[in-house]
């Protein structure tokens, strides 16, 4: 039995435009979606859970964001993109009001590690009387705590 050796002598060739048409659309996208993403985000310093469970950020939903002051207390807060005093709760308690009359969707809460609870803990209850029935999500940092 012999065997026969194929007479093609030719290189295959791959067409790589579309794979890279593909990647370039790629990246464009990620780079929109962040941009998106970081819209609402202020710098802060989050407290890390010590049983982190993950959930998916929902699109809709009204971000409250608690600034610190040196003291431990809330310098100020921005509420869905409105500047608040710190101690204007009431502000923000019509802020909350106004954004979930129209349309209910959860309420995240934003504040800096070194802000103190009880600082904290008036702002839950300013959100808790603008909307009895609000989904309240507290945004903490995930993973593994500092210093481990």
């Amino acid at each position: 039995m012999t065997c026969r050796r194929s007479s093609f002598t030719g290189r295959l060739r791959a067409n790589m435009t579309p794979m890279i048409d593909v990647t370039f659309l790629l990246v464009i996208f990620f780079v929109v979606v962040s941009q998106i993403v970081d819209r609402q985000s202020v710098p802060m310093d989050l407290p890390q859970p010590s049983r982190p469970v993950s959930s998916t950020p929902s699109e809709s939903r009204f971000v409250v964001n608690l600034l610190p002051d040196e003291s431990g207390g809330i310098a100020s807060m921005v509420a869905g993109g409105e500047q608040i005093p710190g101690d204007a709760l009431g502000v923000l308690g019509d802020a909350v009001s106004r954004a979930l009359r129209a349309s209910p969707r959860p309420v995240q809460l934003r504040a800096d590690r070194g802000t103190d609870y009880a600082a904290i803990h008036d702002v839950l209850e300013t959100i808790r009387r603008a909307a009895p029935r609000v989904d309240l999500q507290l945004v903490v940092e995930g993973g593994r705590p500092r210093g481990s």
